[in-house]
Parts: structure tokens; C-alpha cells; sequence
């Protein structure tokens, strides 16, 4: 399922101001049990922690706070500098035949990636592989 747009979020904080209840907390529960069509046409609730969060980034930050940003660290590697990796990899590699080697034999025998072993994960050795084409 796909985060909610920032359109779909403003509906759901404008839905506190009209729906039943004294204090805004039984007005945000009170909307955790609404149903809301987002624009593909799926139903969707959330709950009413989720709620409690765009408001509360909402009124810090107004509507820029309640749009999805993307990760600043996507698509790179947090405990190995891609250097490492590509100078263990290259020392390892000689080790198979050319003509078929398993990516995941790599991966199998974290003693041989040398200084790398023990803080390589395995989708992120996968990515480094298939984006400098091994």
C-alpha cells in the first residue's frame, strides 16, 4: 500500500474540524473510524495515532510538514563505504569461474569479503552488484 498524498492528508485533517466530539483527542478518534477514498478510488482509515502525527507536523510545519519527502540516505549503503565493498567483492570474485559465479556465495561466506565481513547486508550487496553490473 502506498503512503496517502498530501491531498489526501488535508482531507483527513479538515474531517476533525466537523466531526462529533468535545476535545480535539475525541474528534481525532472520531475520524480514526471514518472511511476515506483516496484519489484511485481505494477505501482507506487510519488510525488515530497516524492522525495525531499530521496534525501535530501540520501545525509545526503547515502543509510542507504533511508531504512525503524521500529518504536522504536512499539507495546507499549506512555501515560499508561502497569503496570497501567494491575492494572486498574484487578480491573475492577471482575465486569463481568468469563464466558463472552465485551472487549469493558472496554473501555466504562473510570471512572472505575480508574487511567488510559482518556489516554487509544482503540486499545491499545484491544493489551493488546489480548496479555496477557483476
Amino acid at each position: 500500500m502506498k503512503n496517502p498524498s498530501s491531498y489526501l492528508k488535508m482531507r483527513v485533517l479538515g474531517a476533525i474540524e466537523s466531526a462529533p466530539g468535545k476535545t480535539q483527542g475525541e474528534r481525532v478518534r472520531n475520524v480514526a473510524q471514518m472511511v476515506f477514498i483516496d484519489e484511485e478510488g481505494c477505501k482507506r482509515m487510519y488510525t488515530w495515532t497516524t492522525i495525531y502525527t499530521w496534525l501535530y507536523r501540520y501545525k509545526h510545519k503547515g502543509i510542507t510538514g504533511v508531504s512525503p519527502n524521500p529518504r536522504s540516505d536512499k539507495g546507499q549503503t549506512r555501515k560499508i563505504r561502497p569503496e570497501e565493498l567494491m575492494e572486498a567483492i574484487n578480491q573475492y570474485c577471482p575465486h569463481f569461474r568468469k563464466d558463472h559465479y552465485n551472487k549469493t556465495d558472496i554473501y555466504r561466506k562473510p570471512s572472505n569479503l575480508g574487511p567488510a565481513s559482518g556489516r554487509v547486508r544482503s540486499h545491499d550487496l545484491l544493489r551493488f552488484l546489480r548496479e555496477y553490473d557483476f
